[in-house]
C-alpha cells in the first residue's frame, strides 16, 4: 500500500534523544490535538522492522531480545495523516503545537511528521551510530527516509530542532560516561540533518529529573545535560522535575504530556522571536554568606509557588526553597524582585551546595490521586507563565535551574 501525498506544502521533522516519559500513550486530548491541526500531521508509512512488522507512528520498539532495528531494505512508501491515532506524548505535542502557530499565523499548509522515539531503559549510547543497539540507526534512517519522500512528492522539509527528553535510565552514571556519549550521538544526527537539509538542528532540551527516590543513585545527569545545552547554544525548555508523577517511579500521564510538550513550543516560539529564554544561576561566596542569582527575563522575578508540594510531603520536603549546604542553612532569604536568594551558612568552610538535587525518599507522599513528585524539589519559579491551550485549567512554568557542586573557601564549582 502506498499512502497518500499529503496536502501540506512543507514539513517540518524532529530527531529526538527519547525516555520512556516521552513515549506516547492513549489520552483523550489526543483528538483536541487533532482538531486543531486537520491535514497538518503524519507520520512516515511502509517501513519494517527486520522481523517484519510495520514500523509507524509507535516506532520500532522492543523485540524481545533487544531493540529492534528498521530494515533498511525496505523503504518507506509515503506520509500518512496522524488524525485518530488517540495518543500524545511531549515530542507528538511540540510538534502539534508547531502546526497549531502556523494555523495561527495562517500559514495552514505547513504541516510537521511525528514518530514516537520514547524508549523505555535506554542509555544515551544507544543513539550512537556505531552502537550495538540499532537506535540511533534507525532514527537517521528514518530522517533519510522522510527526506527522500518529500523530495520525490515536490514537498519542502526541514528539520530545524531535535528534542533531548532523556536520562532517567542513567540516574547511576558519571557525567563524564553521558557527556561523551552524548557529543557523539548528537554529532551523527546534526551531520545527518546537514546533509539532507542544509543547516544543524537547534538543540532543544527537558533537562532529566529525579524519581521519587533518589537514595543511592548518581544523579549528574541533571547537571550534565545543562551544560551541554547551554554549550550547544541550545534551549532548555523546561525541567522535567516539576511535574507530577503517576506511577510512584518518573513516569508523567497524558495531560502532563502535553504541559511538556506546549512548554517546549512556548520556549521555541520566544527564541524564534528573539526573546530570552534559558535560565542560568551564578554563585557568589563570601564566608558563610553565600548568594545565588538568577538570570531572568526583563521584567520578570522569582516567584514562590510556597503551596506546590502541600500535598507530597509539605514544606519539610523543600525546605530553605530547595537550598541544601554541607553542614546545614541556617537562613535561606529571598530577594523575589532581585532574582537572588541570600544563604546564610551553618559552616564557612562547607564544602558542597546544591539546589533543587535533594537526596530523599519521597514514595510514600502522594496526593488523593496517587500521584507523587520528583524528589528533587524548590518552590521557587520564574514568575512568567502561560495558561495551557490544551490542558484546562493548567498553566505552564518556567523553572529555575537546579544544580549542585563543591565549595573551596569561597569558590563554587558546579558539576
Amino acid at each position: 500500500m502506498t499512502a497518500p501525498r499529503p496536502s501540506v506544502t512543507s514539513l517540518e521533522i524532529l530527531p529526538v534523544y527519547g525516555q520512556s516519559e516521552n513515549r506516547s500513550s492513549e489520552d483523550p486530548l489526543a483528538a483536541i490535538l487533532d482538531g486543531a491541526t486537520p491535514g497538518q500531521v503524519h507520520y512516515l508509512f511502509g517501513m519494517r522492522d527486520q522481523a517484519g512488522r510495520a514500523v509507524g507512528p509507535s516506532g520500532a520498539g522492543w523485540s524481545g531480545t533487544g531493540m529492534a532495528a528498521i530494515d533498511q531494505s525496505r523503504a518507506a512508501t509515503g506520509f500518512a495523516t496522524a488524525e485518530g491515532l488517540g495518543r500524545v506524548s511531549p515530542a507528538f505535542t511540540l510538534q502539534y503545537c508547531r502546526a497549531v502557530g502556523w494555523r495561527d499565523q495562517l500559514a495552514p499548509a505547513k504541516g510537521a511528521v511525528i514518530a514516537d522515539h520514547g524508549y523505555g531503559g535506554r542509555y544515551i549510547n544507544e543513539w550512537r551510530p556505531d552502537d550495538a543497539s540499532p537506535v540511533g540507526r534507525n532514527q537517521l534512517y528514518w530522517m533519510r527516509e522522510a527526506k527522500r519522500l518529500a523530495d520525490g512528492f515536490g514537498i519542502g522539509i526541514s528539520c530545524p530542532y531535535v528534542l533531548l527528553f532523556q536520562g532517567s535510565s542513567a540516574k547511576d552514571q558519571s557525567g563524564s560516561q553521558y557527556e561523551p556519549d552524548f557529543l557523539i550521538a548528537h554529532e551523527a544526527t546534526l551531520a545527518q540533518a546537514r546533509a539532507l537539509f542544509g543547516t544543524a538542528p537547534k538543540l532543544v532540551t527537558v533537562i532529566n529529573g529525579a524519581d521519587v527516590d533518589t537514595n543511592g543513585d548518581v544523579y549528574a545527569i541533571p547537571g550534565v545535560q545543562y551544560r551541554l545545552t547551554l554549550a550547544q547554544q541550545g534551549i532548555i525548555a523546561t525541567w522535567q522535575r516539576i511535574y507530577p508523577i503517576n506511577d510512584q517511579n518518573a513516569h508523567i500521564d497524558g495531560s502532563t504530556k502535553v504541559l511538556v510538550g506546549e512548554t517546549c513550543n512556548w520556549a521555541i516560539s520566544e527564541v524564534e522571536a528573539g526573546r530570552p529564554w534559558n535560565i542560568t544561576y551564578g554563585v557568589a561566596k563570601q564566608g558563610d554568606l553565600v548568594t545565588v542569582s538568577f538570570a531572568l527575563r526583563p521584567g520578570e522575578v522569582l516567584l514562590n509557588r510556597s503551596g506546590l508540594y502541600d500535598a507530597f510531603g509539605g514544606a519539610a520536603t523543600c525546605a530553605n526553597y530547595g537550598f541544601e549546604a554541607d553542614g546545614g542553612i541556617i537562613e535561606a532569604i529571598p530577594d523575589l524582585a532581585g532574582n537572588s536568594v541570600t544563604l546564610r551558612l551553618h559552616d564557612g568552610s562547607a564544602r558542597w551546595l546544591r539546589f533543587a538535587h535533594q537526596v530523599q525518599d519521597c514514595y510514600a507522599l502522594t496526593d488523593a490521586a496517587g500521584y507523587t513528585m520528583s524528589a528533587h524539589r524548590t518552590t521557587l519559579f520564574a514568575s512568567e507563565s502561560r495558561e495551557s491551550r490544551f490542558v484546562s485549567g493548567q498553566r505552564l512554568w518556567r523553572a529555575l535551574p537546579g544544580f549542585r557542586g563543591s565549595l573551596l573557601g569561597d569558590v563554587f564549582t558546579p558539576e
